[in-house]
Formats: C-alpha cells, structure tokens, sequence
C-alpha cells in the first residue's frame, strides 16, 4: 500500500502513555458504589453479538493475534490503546511488535502480518483511488482478501460514464469493503508542516505535494548560505520512479524526475510538465502529447521513445512495482501486468521523438491526475541497462528532473542541487537544499527549534496540543486515511463477523481527541470526505 510516514519518536512505552489508555477507555479509578452500571454502547454490543456468531463469546478461545506497526511512538500508542479496546470490550488479547521502517513495509507488502497498521495518501482526488487497493488483482491489497461482488463493482465504475451513477456504483462497492472488512478505517489525516517564516511557497493541498523549484527562501532569518534544510523523516522506500511506493520515495523522484504531467505548486492538481500541450479524443480514449524540448542530465535528449520504454519496464510483471495497477486503464494494462500479454502491446507509443500517444480501454476521468505520479516518469534507459539495481546511486544516476542528487548518506541526508541541464533551469528558485533523514523526530524537531532545519512535517506526538497552534504550523485537509488491515489467511481473521466485531470494538473518537490531538477526524469509512457529491456509506 502506498504508504506514509508520519510523527514519530523513539522512547518506551512509558507509565505515561498507560495511564493515556486508561483515560481513553475511562478507567479513571474505581467508580463509587452508588454509581448505575454502565449501560453498554450499541456499537460494542453488535460487536460481542458478532464475536459470539464467530463461535467466541466473551472472547473465549480466542488466539492470540499479533499487531504489526512501524517503531514510532504515535503508532505504538495507538496500537496499544486498541489492544486495550479489544481486551475490555471483547475479552480478547493481542501482542504487539514494532518494526524498523523498511522492515515493516516488507513485512506488511508481502503479507507476512496478522493484523497491521496502514496508511494511504489518495493520488488523486476520487473515492476510486482508495477502493482499488482491495480488488483481488491490486499490487497493494496484502490483505489477501478476495470477493468477486466488489471487483464486479469497480469494474462497472470504471465503465460508468455519468458521474453521478459512477459514484453510486462506487458508494455500493465501498459499503461491501465495510462488510466485509478486510481492513478497517481509524481517522483521516490531516496534512502537517511546521515552516520557518522565511521558506516560502509552501501551500497547503490535498496532496501535501510542494514541488521544491517552486519554494524559495526569503526574509529575516534566511540561511547565509542559501541552503533550505528540510527534515523529511525516514528513509526511501526507492527513489527508482517504478519501485517507489511510499510518500517518501515519491516526493525524492519528483524532485529527480519529470513525467508528461505534474502538480500545480497551489493546489496539487495536473498541469503540464514535460509535455507542453496535449489532446484528448473526442471519445476519450486517445490522449496526444507534444513534448517540449527537453535533455537528460548527461545531455542526451529525452524522446518520446523515453517514455515507451520506460513505461513498459514499469508494466512488465518481471518488475516489482507496487503501482502496476495504474497501468491498468491503458489498453492491454491488466493483461499485460498480469503476463497474459507481451509489454510491446501496452497502449502507448511514439510516432515520432517528440509525440507520445496514450490509448486507454475505456473513458478514464482521473487519467491526467495518475500521470503526476513517479510510476509514469521516464527514466534513462541506458543507465539502467548499465548499473541494474545500482543506477540510482549518486554517481551513477542520469536523470531529467528539476534538481540532481549530489550526495545520499543512508540514514542522515540526501543533498540535492538544481539540475542545470532541466528543460526549466532558469526557473528553478531554490538551488540547493538538503532533506534531512531519520526516525527520531522529537530529535528532529528539536533541530527545527534550533534553527538547524527550516521546515518538518512531523512533531512529536505529545506536544501536538501546544504545535497546533503555533503560528508556523501550516495545514490542511489531506486526501489520507490511517486502517488497520487483516490478513485474511489467518484464523479466525478470515471470518468477516469477527473483523467486524474488531473494527466495531475500536473508538475512533477517543483515539483522534486524545491521541492525536492535530485535528484528525474519525474515519466511519475508507474514503476521506473530500469528494463533493460522493455520498458515501456510514
């Protein structure tokens, strides 16, 4: 699943953060002898009714279950405060084990989990872009869930024209997912960046995709040197534009890398990039781009045969990209993704060096949107050929972006200048920054606050109430949800009444309000409430 990362420290589980569960589930002391038994909520009731269906009631003879969660402190209170949940209102017990960022998402992408926390950042700003991850043939559905119903729903939505009935199939095909509950939605995110008054440029949008050329640094404080300094949190998943699969890894290959389209510095939506213009047949299908004159950083030309290439490499089974599926609206994509067809069969090609000619199986609303995303950048394919998994590497990479990457210390810091050979070099305004790395953010903000780093988007999780409100914190609506997801194979996970009763056992409202503390909102369905006229299921 394409994945986020997001406030994060390093320190125990302290008495502290047990006496927060406790609050969280009103365990405040022994309550007075006079005081009525509380009455149980409905919400928990169903919940005990669907468990003792399951053949548990009271949560007898249920396993022991395992929570997965990447080592930052936000997720590990939130994992323990629903352990707490599903211990006092089911009577059931689960462990729970933290990972190492990378580690994690390997785990969680090949299914080796029980029960795993999970997040997702919309590409784009329509319920499809979230109700995909769960069809049987996703790249990201790691859930193992399968249901013939809901990819027939889809599948009808992607054929629907009119947009109103399209969102109806939609609507249906998501009130199925909560049924059914392969994974269940926790809050909606909300986007979070606390900015030095001097880094300009930074907007806040649906994405939280600020292109770097288009930030710049100006006013009292601006570094002497000239340089931003940006604390970007935990490492790459890849900064290949075909592998990158967290939010990490796309905002490094767009920094690297330019595709047909990009995102609008102001609000994230698609305006030309490396195409200058483009247009769509009359029955939707075929898109044409005329491409601007542009070079790679070793000088050679970007062509349009660039972009053939490099988009079969993406495609083709043999490559491990988690973003396969958005080939899938382009002829032939889902059968050649699935190997039933050659890659030279992909609906896109190259009249010429500078035309690049898209067509699709169907009408595809969103098309332009999905173009923005890395998986359809272009990359150099003579390097590639040449240095195999190492052409990423500093010293090796060619590429036709923005800015280079002149230095990458693992761990600690990626260093990137502006790319002088980029078909708009002249309007590059920030020359060179430095995205700082690591997983220790309250150390990171602690060099925000010492004016060692100008811009962060994440803060410790217990200072929250006091950051929300500085004046340099920048946010906004974010098209992002936070789930849990169940591997299906797992008894008894693989009864839908007993992920029901899990989901319906969880408050949502306590976890956003104590917890989090940033203005979340809880989340009663996948989808985050970003969409006008989508009257999606409660």
């Amino acid at each position: 699943m394409r994945s986020e990362t997001g406030f994060a420290m390093r320190s125990t589980f302290n008495s502290g953060s047990l006496l927060l569960a406790a609050l969280l589930l009103g365990g405040c002391g022994e309550s007075s002898p006079a005081a009525p038994p509380p009455t149980t909520p409905p919400a928990i009731a169903e919940a005990r009714k669907l468990l003792k269906e399951a053949g548990f009631p009271d949560g007898r003879d249920f396993p022991e279950l395992e929570v997965l969660y990447n080592d930052a402190e936000w997720h590990k209170r939130i994992a323990a405060a629903i352990q707490e949940m599903w211990r006092q209102n089911l009577g059931i017990r689960v462990k729970l084990r933290a990972e190492e960022w990378r580690v994690f998402l390997a785990s969680r992408n090949e299914g080796r989990f029980q029960i795993a926390r999970g997040g997702f950042l919309g590409e784009y700003r329509d319920p499809q872009a979230f109700l995909r991850l769960f069809t049987s043939d996703s790249g990201f559905n790691s859930t193992k869930w399968t249901d013939a119903e809901y990819d027939a729903l889809l599948k009808t939505a992607d054929e629907e024209l009119d947009p109103q009935k399209r969102y109806a199939v939609l609507a249906k095909a998501e009130r199925r997912l909560l049924d059914q509950a392969p994974a269940v939605p926790i809050f909606h995110y909300v986007g979070h960046n606390w900015v030095k008054p001097f880094v300009k440029g930074v907007v806040p949008n649906y994405r939280d995709m600020h292109p770097m050329q288009h930030v710049w640094l100006e006013g009292e404080g601006t570094p002497k040197d000239g340089v931003l300094r940006y604390y970007a949190g935990e490492e790459a998943s890849s900064v290949d534009p075909a592998l990158a699969h967290d939010i990490r890894g796309l905002k490094t290959a767009l920094c690297l890398f330019e595709g047909l389209v990009g995102y609008d510095p102001k609000d994230a939506s698609p305006v030309p990039a490396l195409a200058e213009h483009w247009s769509i047949s009359q029955d939707g299908l075929t898109y044409t781009f005329h491409l601007r004159d542009a070079v790679w950083s070793n000088g050679d030309p970007v062509t349009a045969g660039d972009f053939v290439w490099s988009w079969r490499r993406a495609a083709d089974p043999k490559t491990p990209s988690s973003y396969k599926d958005l080939f899938y609206p382009l002829r032939n994509g889902r059968t050649i993704v699935k190997g039933e067809k050659p890659v030279e069969e992909l609906g896109v090609r190259a009249p010429d060096r500078r035309t690049v000619v898209v067509e699709l199986e169907r009408p595809t609303p969103y098309f332009l949107s999905i173009l923005c995303l890395n998986v359809f950048c272009p990359v150099h394919r003579a390097t590639v050929e040449k240095h195999g998994k190492d052409w990423t590497r500093p010293e090796n990479m060619v590429n036709n972006g923005p800015y280079r990457l002149v230095e990458w210390r693992i761990n600690d810091r990626q260093v990137f200048e502006a790319n002088p050979r980029w078909r708009a070099a002249d309007q590059v305004r920030l020359k060179k920054f430095v995205w700082l790395t690591g997983s220790d953010i309250a150390a990171g903000f602690r060099q925000y606050e010492n004016d060692e780093c100008h811009w962060i988007y994440q803060a410790p999780i217990e200072r929250m109430d006091e950051l929300a409100r500085r004046s340099d914190h920048v946010s906004g609506p974010y098209n992002a949800s936070y789930f849990y997801a169940f591997n299906v194979t797992v008894k008894p996970l693989d009864d839908p009444r007993v992920r029901r009763a899990l989901s319906l056992a969880i408050d949502r409202e306590k976890i956003v309000k104590y917890i989090l503390r940033g203005g979340e909102s809880p989340a009663v369905r996948l989808t985050p409430p970003l969409y006008p006229g989508y009257e999606a299921p409660r």
